[in-house]
């Protein structure tokens, strides 16, 4: 798995690349932890479009970001969901807990209000 972070409008966007499993799921979080610290974002969005495998795992860090930006109070959504990781998401329900924009443009807006 590969990330890239960037800032856009104070909102910080991490595109997703690969497979988000066991292995990988940890150095999401991390890129979580590290720029909530850091850059303090107005909000922050994953863009999963580029992720080819989801499993438990990389929902349960969805999940743990969530919680942190809940109680850091920092708006928290994902976009452009699709392939395994929206079936896996839909077929766990985690789709009616986790925030789910279309694409990065709705989710840029829908974080700002």
């Amino acid at each position: 798995m590969e990330t890239v972070t960037r800032m856009t409008d104070g909102v910080c966007v991490v595109s997703v690349e690969g497979d988000v499993d066991l292995y990988s799921a940890p150095e999401l979080h991390r890129a979580w932890l590290t720029h909530a610290a850091r850059e303090k974002p107005a909000a922050w969005v994953v863009d999963l479009g580029r992720v080819g495998y989801l499993d438990s795992s990389g929902v349960g860090v969805l999940m743990q970001i969530l919680a942190d930006s809940r109680e850091k109070g920092i708006p928290f959504r994902l976009c452009n969901v699709r392939g395994m990781a929206e079936k896996l998401l839909r077929l766990s329900r985690m789709n009616a807990v986790l925030p789910i924009s279309r694409n990065l443009d709705e989710a840029l807006i829908q974080t700002k209000g």
